[in-house]
């Protein structure tokens, strides 16, 4: 859950280190209670290492449009300051709005910039912020992808670094990878790992600079790469790409974690599913063609059956004795999903119709559902304090967390629901000597 410390000192951090953007303090206050509603699970490593009144250089993944933005500037105790692209700034609406909330553009010919000269005063701004001792993030693979890959690392963050350093005079500067990680990256619900990398310091890399500008340019980059690889998920060939799912999803299914607490600080989870692909890129090809026969195999069978593997693997805590609950609690539910329907659709709606690209699903939704929800409820609250009756008004108080309850128990009784179908599947034994043959032989070749 969202632990009570941790708010507190944010509270306290909002007072010490004052951001610019003027609605930046209301974004990092109430992004947290989003987060709870959108996700299942939120996993945040290390944060600790990114440090207040410190100039640092955030290089950051960027599986999606603008919720790892936002993740980055909820968790971690400095106020950030976002590179993002800068088509978003043509229009003063947008442009105000973005600023306000600490994201700066750069130009890029992709984006239909010529004048990419414009980039010079975008590198005076970000050293000019680290001279202050600001967080500055830099989306480092230059566009944003939901591959399980890391990309090439683009030159800017080296040039910002090289002349921070050698012409601002920062010898403390250090460059921080900051990974985030989503399950699947397109879809409410899902779960996200933020994960903080060892800093990186320019002071190393001084007497590379001053024999070949360009090598050391080189070489950061690939350090900051390598870095990044270590703490996002990372399938060295994308051919391999199907495999990696299918072995994550039996991966957790045997490590389930449950779906509470939502928040959690320093968990081993992301470890541990990384080892899982680290150990894939080390195979050879033809110990992947034989684990991807085997695997193959299962999910084939699984799918004919209209099973899934977390289903069949826990098919034993599918048991009666839970019915006794969902029944109980069914009006609980049926209320908090009556009165939650108008923003679910609204979500649903808006992403649906106006949303192309996948690595804008979870952004747009979250923000639309978020929004309206506020006004929503809202309305709600105000309506039950006109009337002035307190049975109104617990009612009006409790709606989001109704709301929240609505998402967890459909959860919660979709999976119990699942487990007694492959409990009692005819197909349930052969199915799971089948996925015992494809786990040896990742066990073996691991």
């Amino acid at each position: 859950m969202f632990c009570a410390k941790h708010y507190i000192c944010r509270m306290k951090f909002s007072l010490r280190h004052k951001s610019t953007g003027s609605a930046y303090p209301f974004l990092t206050l109430l992004s947290p209670g989003m987060y709870l509603g959108f996700f299942q699970n939120v996993y945040v490593n290390n944060a600790m290492r990114v440090v207040a009144n410190r100039p640092v250089l955030l290089a950051a993944n960027h599986p999606t449009a603008f919720v790892d933005p936002c993740l980055l500037c909820t968790y971690l105790d400095p106020p950030l300051y976002n590179m993002t692209r800068g088509d978003l700034f043509k229009k003063p609406l947008f442009r105000n709005m973005m600023e306000s909330i600490n994201m700066f553009p750069v130009y890029r010919s992709r984006d239909g910039f010529i004048q990419r000269h414009k980039n010079d005063a975008v590198f005076d701004f970000c050293v000019g912020k680290l001279k202050d001792s600001q967080v500055v993030t830099i989306y480092v693979e230059g566009e944003h992808h939901l591959e399980k890959r890391v990309r090439p690392v683009h030159k800017g963050i080296a040039l910002i670094a090289f002349r921070s350093y050698f012409e601002a005079g920062l010898t403390d500067l250090e460059i921080v990878p900051a990974g985030c990680n989503y399950v699947y990256g397109d879809r409410p619900r899902d779960t996200v790992m933020v994960n903080i990398g060892e800093p990186l310091y320019l002071r190393d890399y001084e007497r590379l600079y001053l024999e070949d500008a360009n090598r050391a340019s080189l070489t950061l980059c690939a350090d900051i790469e390598k870095a990044l690889k270590a703490i996002c998920y990372h399938v060295e060939d994308a051919a391999d790409m199907e495999l990696a799912e299918r072995q994550l999803e039996m991966h957790r299914s045997d490590m389930d974690e449950g779906l509470l607490p939502v928040v959690q600080y320093n968990h081993p989870r992301f470890g541990r599913e990384k080892a899982v692909l680290d150990a894939l890129n080390r195979m050879t090809a033809d110990e992947k063609t034989a684990l991807r026969a085997r695997v193959s195999a299962y999910f084939d069978s699984l799918h004919e059956a209209g099973l899934e593997d977390f289903a069949l693997k826990n098919s034993g805590r599918g048991h009666l004795g839970l019915l006794l609950y969902f029944v109980v609690m069914f009006p609980l539910f049926l209320f908090g999903y009556i009165t939650a329907l108008p923003v679910l659709t609204m979500s649903w709606g808006v992403t649906r119709y106006f949303v192309r690209k996948k690595e804008f699903v979870t952004s747009v939704w979250m923000g639309v559902g978020y929004l309206f929800g506020l006004l929503y409820f809202g309305l709600w609250l105000l309506a039950s304090l006109i009337s002035w009756n307190p049975w109104w008004i617990a009612v009006a108080l409790f709606l989001p967390l109704l709301g929240w309850y609505n998402m967890h128990y459909r959860e919660h009784f979709g999976r119990w629901w699942r487990m007694r179908r492959a409990l009692a599947h005819p197909d349930r034994e052969r199915l799971m000597a089948l996925r015992v043959s494809a786990t040896l032989v990742a066990e073996n070749q691991a």
